[in-house]
């Protein structure tokens, strides 16, 4: 069943003290197309990472190009291999195990920010700097911290519980909530007063390393600054309501403790809710380790991706990742089957990255990372082999580019990816 992208968020039924959010309906438009325009042509990134890797010689196509052949990891994916370009032999020519897992979406270990313009800046923390303004949440990041830094460094906190994802999109706080919200706004944004002038009478005693740090501070505060402000003009207003009856049974928490398979189609679902009430338009989730509960899986997932070719753990491992697609090719299909006010798929305009820091988690290697790139308005149906003759901060840049950005660089990417518009 096709649904429909809510539109209009300041339209609401009221009464007896409820308020539910209407649907988009197209007679509530002004006359202007513009307002349509303005939604259907948003830009949105969702990103899905994973730990461990995949088992590479299941994941990469041996043939590149349009008519490659589905390796058994992807074969979930099959009804949409026109909606994805799966990519070979590139990556941040980075080393570290798991240690450097981190870089996947910036390329650049924490450790070796200060070589870079942007530190190690991820790609979607990029994105919400583009078009995080237009939304309640100018990005969300969910389940496992450490795959999203922002430019000075800071690693972005995960949404860890599914009911407190919820909650925050979909429950409206209390009377007494947003007058302690507005307070606490008020109250920062006084504190961030007095923490600049002493900053800047200290920074004449400063060195010229010092300084920089100093510079950074700024720049964070900055961007706090920015947030509270944004955060002030969405404390009155609404959130969207959510009639799926299965949704509200993770509001309540009885669903926070499930086991790992289940939260992977949880997260996925409030993800797809996050995008189709443009609550927020850069969304990242990353799995975490933990026991499937999946039938014919009794390993944890950490200890399957050190399977050192052993057929009882790859095949384990196997019915992981096979749950891992299947989920995902549900969240594709389902931003495919939105429609927009124009007529366009919610799919059209949100790219969706899933990858991996690590190639293979057997072998440590940071090497041929398993990349999928969805929707976005990109051309696909192919396999793209990078040879490793470009990073795949290339891809990044090309990202940021479809998302407004006006930058001829991303970390350690210089140009745009040859072979994917």
């Amino acid at each position: 069943m096709t649904t429909v992208l809510h539109l209009d968020r300041r339209r609401f039924l009221r009464g007896t003290g409820v308020c539910l959010a209407l649907p988009f309906m197209e007679s509530l438009l002004p006359r202007s197309s513009r307002a349509i325009e303005k939604v259907s042509q948003a830009k949105r990134m969702a990103v899905v990472t994973v730990p461990f890797g995949m088992v590479v010689d299941k994941f990469h196509p041996t043939e590149a190009g349009a008519d490659y052949q589905l390796t058994p990891t992807l074969e979930p994916l099959r009804e949409l291999k026109n909606d994805f370009t799966v990519f070979s032999n590139f990556d941040h020519d980075v080393r570290g195990g798991h240690a450097a897992n981190h870089a996947l979406l910036s390329g650049v270990k924490s450790t070796e920010r200060a070589a870079y313009p942007d530190g190690n800046l991820t790609v979607d923390q990029r994105a919400a700097e583009l078009v995080g303004h237009n939304t309640r949440f100018p990005s969300l990041v969910f389940w496992r911290t450490g795959m999203s830094y922002t430019r000075t460094g800071v690693r972005v906190p995960a949404i860890e519980k599914p009911s407190d994802a919820f909650r925050l999109l979909f429950v409206n706080e209390t009377e007494e909530q947003k007058k302690f919200n507005r307070a606490s706004v008020k109250s920062s944004g006084s504190i961030l007063d007095v923490i600049r002038e002493d900053a800047r009478r200290l920074k004449p005693a400063l060195g010229a390393a010092d300084q920089q740090k100093l510079e950074e501070y700024f720049t964070s505060i900055r961007e706090t600054e920015r947030k509270l402000e944004l955060a002030k003009d969405w404390i009155d207003r609404p959130k969207p309501a959510v009639k799926d009856s299965k949704m509200k049974k993770v509001g309540d928490g009885s669903r926070d403790n499930q086991t790992g398979g289940n939260q992977i189609e949880i997260w996925l679902d409030l993800m797809f809710l996050a995008l189709q009430t443009d609550s927020t338009r850069v969304l990242t989730m990353s799995v975490k380790n933990g026991n499937w509960g999946l039938d014919d899986v009794t390993d944890s997932y950490h200890t399957l991706s050190h399977h050192g070719q052993r057929e009882d753990k790859l095949s384990q491992l196997k019915i992981i990742e096979e749950h891992l697609m299947q989920n995902f090719a549900r969240f594709i299909s389902r931003l495919k089957s939105t429609r927009q006010p124009d007529g366009s798929s919610l799919l059209d305009s949100t790219q969706i990255l899933f990858g991996s820091g690590l190639g293979s988690g057997s072998r440590h290697s940071n090497t041929n990372l398993p990349i999928i790139l969805a929707g976005g308005g990109w051309k696909h149906g192919q396999h793209l082999d990078g040879q490793r003759a470009q990073p795949l901060c290339n891809l990044y840049l090309s990202m940021l580019q479809r998302m407004g950005a006006e930058q001829a660089y991303f970390n350690r990417g210089n140009s745009t990816l040859t072979g994917l518009a």
